[in-house]
């Protein structure tokens, strides 16, 4: 174990912590500051951003053993909270910017690291900034992000004040169509807003884990599933598999009326066949998620590799094989309805796309 003092968001902690471990690990299992999410685990999506010494730092690579002593530590909760809300976190919530709120954190973190250093940025080292420390949003198309910098900044500078941005609805208006704000964005802006994670660190003791067993290719026939190393493993309470599964094991996974399936065409858990790459074959129940994930490494899944059909195209083939047998690739088939000529109309209106 290592120990060492760090300040995290002001406050003086004593850290006793495996070298091993990383800075998002640390503050989100040992902290409970949970508004430090971990995306992809590799460094790449930068939810995980926090500040260390000044600088933006990805915390989901960022070892312990590498965390200088007594260094500085800033995240999402130590820049503004519910009652007194940074400029960035009241311009994200008026522009839009906290969507599906998992990125919001990180992104609020980078842009604060950034107005550090220069609080008249124009769009474009806006956008430099996030692509060098690579916040990625799959939501807002990066635009209303770059507006609540720029507005956040304008606040910074005293050009406007925070009641400027808030929208304003005139009595008995109508939200529809509005500049409201969305309920949830006060918990995403600031951090506070669980996604399954951040309750997976929350539930009571002796709460069981669990660790998905899922297909590394695209296209197979399940030959055998041996889950019994993985039982063996510590802490494993079971390993379920389809035999586990109560009744049919089938949903209907083309939910579309009329189609040409029966209706049962995908398994709960799969047991004869991978349709697609990331398909479930097992899911491992342990003490921990780390004993839940280094079991689920042993449950041994013996397949035929199929032709992997990686476009429409490829599926519709005259010689392709049917993914999900007794059910054709072509599976529904719809008829277009052409209505009249638009000409007219779109030349009486001011845009047209």
């Amino acid at each position: 174990m290592l120990k060492k003092k760090l300040f995290v968001n002001g406050v003086e902690r004593t850290v006793i912590v495996d070298p091993e471990a990383t800075l998002a690990q640390y503050v989100r299992k040992q902290l409970c500051l949970t508004g430090t999410k971990v995306g992809c685990g590799k460094g790449e999506c930068g939810v995980c951003t926090v500040i260390l010494n000044g600088k933006v730092a990805r915390s989901c690579i960022v070892k312990m053993k590498n965390v200088p002593d007594e260094s500085q530590v800033i995240t999402i909760e130590g820049i503004g909270s519910h009652e007194n809300l940074h400029p960035l976190q009241l311009a994200w919530m008026v522009h839009g910017g906290a969507q599906c709120g998992f990125c919001t954190p990180g992104f609020i973190v980078s842009a604060k690291a950034l107005l550090d250093q220069n609080v008249n940025p124009t769009r474009e080292e806006v956008r430099d900034w996030f692509q060098k420390n690579r916040n990625v949003c799959r939501c807002t198309g990066y635009i209303p992000l770059v507006d609540a910098v720029m507005d956040a900044a304008r606040i910074l500078r005293g050009e406007i004040k925070k009641e400027d941005l808030w929208c304003k609805l005139k009595e008995g208006a109508s939200m529809l169509g509005s500049k409201e704000v969305r309920p949830s964005a006060l918990a995403k802006v600031t951090g506070t807003w669980d996604f399954g994670a951040d309750l997976g660190l929350k539930l009571p003791e002796n709460t069981l884990h669990i660790k998905l067993v899922q297909a590394t290719v695209s296209h197979a026939n399940i030959i055998s599933i041996d889950t019994s190393e993985a039982e063996k493993m510590p802490g494993v309470f079971k390993v379920i598999t389809h035999k586990d599964v109560p009744g049919t094991n089938r949903i209907n996974g083309m939910a579309f009326p009329q189609n040409k399936g029966d209706g049962k065409e995908r398994p709960i858990l799969n047991d004869k066949k991978v349709f697609q790459f990331g398909d479930t074959l097992a899911m491992v129940l342990a003490d921990t998620p780390t004993q839940a994930e280094e079991a689920a490494k042993l449950v041994k899944v013996e397949l035929e590799e199929l032709p992997a059909y990686m476009s429409a195209p490829e599926a519709m083939a005259e010689d392709a094989i049917e993914i999900h047998p007794g059910t054709p690739n072509i599976y529904f088939e719809t008829h277009r309805i052409k209505g009249e000529e638009t000409k007219p109309l779109m030349e009486s209106l001011p845009y047209v796309v």
